[in-house]
């Protein structure tokens, strides 16, 4: 198979279902990538490899092997081709959830200490959970016609055990430096340094991106309650995403508005499907606050202005009042703030009225005299004079339009 066909398959699993798609080569010299190294990390990992070595030995073409091991977690494998013993192995994943049950179990089975369950449980809760094994059935029947569009024999299907193949009672024991744990947790927190890097610079495109894998290394759940869990992990990305932005120079008041408007609609949301959308909003949205926000590109004496004439638009703002609330002379004002902003004083204060009061047209009933009032332009006349030179149209024109 060909490096394209494989990095299609392996994104396409990644992207919408969190599963690793492996290619494997006989005689396999690295299969350890199947599980994450997972067994790397275990006592006598060589013969649990081994073990996983003499099964692919005994697989049979055209079918597709369900494999369950000791901590049950589960793996798919198959040959792709007929006539090459290459193997693609897909996984890990889980059928069933994480709980006290399978905590218990597993503990059991493989006589592990409170230290070994500690020590593992960053990596499996990495791990996704897929409940509906004839989906993924569905998915790789697929992947098989792509790949292999000359032969399109029917799969069989067949469950193997890994705990149960073997006269030997091979037990899964973490090293006392479990590194597939570490290593798991190593990667969860370099993503979210990225993710965080990109909201940072207003980069919503890549933030959601990491953010996509940032979601699927999901860590240990602080509350049992799957809801407030969510809300809990959501609460503290909030603080996260505030405390990324801040050092662009933006406005308290306006870190203060969107971080408390989240932390209220985070309370308020009540299903999953809401807190998942809500993410990826909040993302967005502090994107957006840094592209259109931020004043780490000006100097102090221009991000003051620039504050100033936002919060007090209704006044009647001109360059000598400017001038005389900062102490500094008007043609400093004009000349520093054509350079850094790139338009005058005048016109950048009339574009910030005029994009208001497009909002109170669009999304209220309020008279255009009124949003004239409200913008800071109480002369009628006027309002109108400035709206159509920046929109093209007067405001009962652009009212006229949105009735439409």
């Amino acid at each position: 198979m060909n490096s394209s066909t494989i990095d299609f398959i392996t994104k396409l699993l990644s992207d919408t279902l969190h599963l690793n798609f492996h290619y494997f080569i006989a005689p396999y010299p690295n299969i350890s990538a199947f599980d994450q190294s997972l067994r790397d990390s275990l006592e006598d990992s060589e013969t649990l490899y081994r073990q996983v070595q003499d099964f692919l030995l005994t697989m049979e073409k055209n079918t597709f092997y369900f494999v369950t091991d000791n901590y049950s977690i589960n793996y798919i494998f198959f040959f792709p081709f007929v006539d090459k013993q290459d193997v693609v192995a897909i996984g890990p994943y889980f059928n069933n959830p994480i709980n006290d049950d399978y905590w218990h179990e597993i503990t059991e089975n493989n006589h592990l200490t409170a230290a070994d369950i500690q020590n593992i449980k960053g990596f499996l809760f990495g791990i996704p959970q897929i409940d509906n094994n004839l989906h993924l059935i569905s998915i790789i029947s697929n992947i098989v016609s792509y790949i292999n569009k000359e032969d399109i024999t029917p799969f069989s299907i067949n469950y193997h055990d890994f705990s149960n193949s073997s006269k030997d009672h091979y037990i899964y024991t973490p090293k006392d430096n479990f590194e597939a744990y570490f290593d798991a947790l190593f990667d969860r927190y370099k993503i979210e340094k990225e993710l965080l890097s990109h909201i940072r610079n207003g980069d919503w495109e890549k933030a959601l991106v990491e953010a996509e894998r940032f979601m699927s290394s999901p860590i240990e759940p602080r509350l049992k309650n799957t809801l407030r869990d969510k809300k809990s992990h959501l609460t503290s990305a909030n603080t996260l995403f505030r405390k990324a932005v801040e050092g662009n120079e933006i406005h308290p008041v306006y870190l203060h508005e969107i971080s408390s408007k989240f932390l209220h609609v985070i309370e308020l949301t009540t299903s999953d499907s809401g807190l998942n959308k809500l993410y990826e909003q909040m993302i967005r949205e502090y994107c957006l606050l840094v592209q259109n926000k931020s004043r780490n590109t000006y100097s102090l004496s221009v991000r003051k202005i620039l504050d100033y004439i936002e919060f007090n638009l209704n006044l009647p703002l001109t360059l000598k009042s400017i001038s005389e609330k900062f102490n500094l002379s008007a043609p400093y004002i004009s000349s520093q703030f054509k350079k850094e902003v790139g338009t005058t004083v005048i016109r950048y204060i009339n574009q910030l009225r005029i994009n208001e009061a497009i909002k109170l047209l669009d999304s209220s009933s309020m008279s255009i005299q009124d949003i004239a009032a409200y913008v800071g332009i109480p002369d009628y006349n006027y309002f109108t004079k400035v709206f159509k030179k920046e929109r093209g149209v007067t405001p009962s024109d652009y009212r006229k339009d949105i009735v439409k």
